[in-house]
This record gives structure tokens, C-alpha cells and sequence, in this order.
């Protein structure tokens, strides 16, 4: 393990005001004195983890810093490292990534995650990759109001599904229709037999805000192996629940049910809130054609970089997240 003695070293407690403003270099001046304050209030109070901060020196000065943070299901995010421009530069970056997925490693994480947007530094997508985090694919935020219908499609004597929520009696189900899910999907291959279906259950309960009454696993009339789980999620900064995770049995696919699946979705939020929103991986175009043609819309786009750390001996077989049409 690195210490302070070496270039590159996890953040003690007293050098935590400047690694954070190195951090926030981009958040604008007025704002970035009063965010680096409740960043170290909050981990002060346990509410936000600054264990993952690690620092870059360079000739005894702090060049560079990157932050991990611990997500549910023993994943974590890693954010591109901010480093000051100067020889060497890319080889701080790349050692600030390596050590911090190393340190995540030898404490048990399974994957860690890094989603590359507008505002990252221009070389997140290459210091990520040389760091052991290589690009993946992208995935694509959409959004569609709650208020209209999306109407009826197919036929009106198709079965529909026979619905029930997220409880004790009901768990057990979950976790077989979820597995069943997972096989042949098309998004994320990469995380295929990577975490347990406990994690997967703890990562999909921490996304947004969890009431089991929006987690819905349905099952078509006479046909038990025709089924779907749907996830949904309060969304906590703005008036929008999220479909956390959309997926279909393979006896259920490639009959219009997704669809149905989307429009029960947008009949449960339709109350609560104007606005649904889902991330689909670029990858998986059916999925596309099912949200652009349910009048979802983009507005938003993020490429996915990420670093297996551990394997599960027991993770269930096919990936752990998106949705399955």
C-alpha cells in the first residue's frame, strides 16, 4: 500500500480542503469555496465517504487527486482524477486510477464504474482506460411526460400480466423471475457472473428512492415461465421516477410485451409524478427501439468505463442491470 512518503498515497484528513478544491476545479469560483466546505461537513457527520480520496505529488506538491465512493452491492464509482498539466502528467493520472482500483479490490468490491460526461476532464475517457478502466460503451438517458397514454398497439384480446409488488411473500419470486431475466440479455454483457443476486438486489434497492410498491414482478395467465420485473425508482433531486431495471423472461420477448411492460410503468407514475425517465446501453438496440418508439426522448449521455474487480462464485449468470426486451 502507498503512503504518504510515495507520489502517490490515499488523502489524509488535513490535505482534504485542497485535494477537494483540486477536485472542484471546474465547479465555478463563487460556488466551489461553499461546496468543498459541506463536502468535508458531510464527511465530518458519516454522511458522505472521502475515504477514497487519493492524492498525486508531484516536486512536493499535490498535482493530482481522484475520488471513489462506495455504491450499494459492493460496486463503486470512480471519477476521472483531476491532474494539473505538466511532464508526466498521464502517468499520474494512470497511477492515481491503478492504485485506487487496487486499494477497492483488497477490500472486497466487485466492480467499480466510472460514467464519463460533458463536464469530465477532457482526458477522462484516456487516463480511465490506461488506468485499468476501459471503455465499454455509452449509455443513453431518456425521458418521456406521464400525463399522455402511450395507447394500445397490439391486440386488445392479448394476455396481460398478472402483477403483484415487492414483499416478503413475493421476494422469493423476484429473485427467480429477476435470474431468468438476465439470460441472453443484451446489456452489459460484461457484468455477466460478476456479484451475487444479493448484491444485484442491494444495487437496484439504493438507485433513487425505494418504496417496494414500485417494484412490480408480473406473470402472464396460464404461461408462469412468460414474465417480467420492473423496478422503479423516485428520482431524488426532481419530479421524475426512473425504470431502474425493465426485463422480460425469454418466453416473454419478442411479443410486444415490453411495450405493455412501459405503459404499466407510466400508469403507476402517472400519479405521482410528470416525468419518467431510463438509461439504455447503446448496445442494445431492440431496448432503443421500444423506448423511442414508446415516445421516450433523449437528453442525456454518458460512456460507461469499468474494471472488474472480483467474481462471485455464486453471481447468477447474465448481466446485472438494464433492460431486457
Amino acid at each position: 500500500m502507498t503512503s504518504p512518503t510515495s507520489p502517490i498515497f490515499p488523502c489524509p484528513n488535513e490535505l482534504r480542503p485542497d485535494a477537494l478544491g483540486l477536485l472542484y476545479r471546474r465547479v465555478p469560483e463563487e460556488f466551489r469555496r461553499q461546496l468543498i466546505a459541506d463536502s468535508l461537513a458531510e464527511a465530518e457527520a458519516g454522511r458522505v465517504d472521502l475515504s477514497g480520496l487519493w492524492v498525486a505529488r508531484r516536486r512536493g506538491k499535490m498535482a493530482g487527486v481522484l475520488l471513489t465512493q462506495p455504491l450499494a452491492g459492493r460496486a463503486a464509482a470512480v471519477w476521472a482524477p483531476e491532474v494539473e498539466l505538466s511532464w508526466g502528467r498521464g502517468a499520474l493520472a494512470s497511477g492515481l486510477i491503478r492504485n485506487a482500483l487496487e486499494d477497492l479490490r483488497a477490500r472486497g468490491f466487485r466492480i467499480a464504474q466510472a460514467l464519463v460526461d460533458a463536464s469530465a476532464p477532457r482526458t477522462a475517457a484516456v487516463d480511465l482506460s490506461r488506468g485499468g478502466m476501459p471503455r465499454i460503451t455509452a449509455l443513453t438517458y431518456m425521458h418521456r411526460d406521464t400525463a399522455r397514454p402511450m395507447g394500445r398497439t397490439f391486440p386488445r384480446d392479448r394476455p396481460s400480466f398478472d402483477w403483484r409488488p415487492f414483499g416478503p411473500e413475493t421476494e422469493a419470486e423476484f429473485h427467480a423471475v429477476l435470474q431468468r431475466t438476465y439470460l441472453s440479455s443484451l446489456d452489459m454483457p460484461e457484468l455477466e457472473g460478476i456479484r451475487s443476486l444479493d448484491d444485484v438486489m442491494a444495487s437496484h434497492r439504493a438507485a433513487g428512492r425505494f418504496d417496494p410498491s414500485r417494484w412490480r414482478v408480473g406473470t402472464l395467465p396460464g404461461e408462469p415461465e412468460a414474465a417480467a420485473v420492473l423496478l422503479l425508482s423516485e428520482v431524488p433531486d426532481r419530479p421524475a421516477w426512473e425504470v431502474t431495471y425493465l426485463g422480460l423472461t425469454p418466453p416473454a420477448r419478442g411479443r410486444g410485451l415490453g411495450r405493455a411492460v412501459l405503459a404499466f410503468a407510466l400508469d403507476l407514475a402517472r400519479a405521482h409524478v410528470p416525468r419518467l425517465e431510463l438509461a439504455v446501453d447503446d448496445r442494445n438496440h431492440p431496448a432503443r427501439h421500444l423506448y423511442d418508439g414508446a415516445g421516450f426522448l433523449p437528453f442525456d449521455r454518458r460512456l460507461v468505463h469499468l474494471a472488474v474487480l472480483n467474481r462471485d462464485p455464486t453471481a447468477p449468470a447474465g448481466p446485472v442491470n438494464g433492460a431486457s426486451t
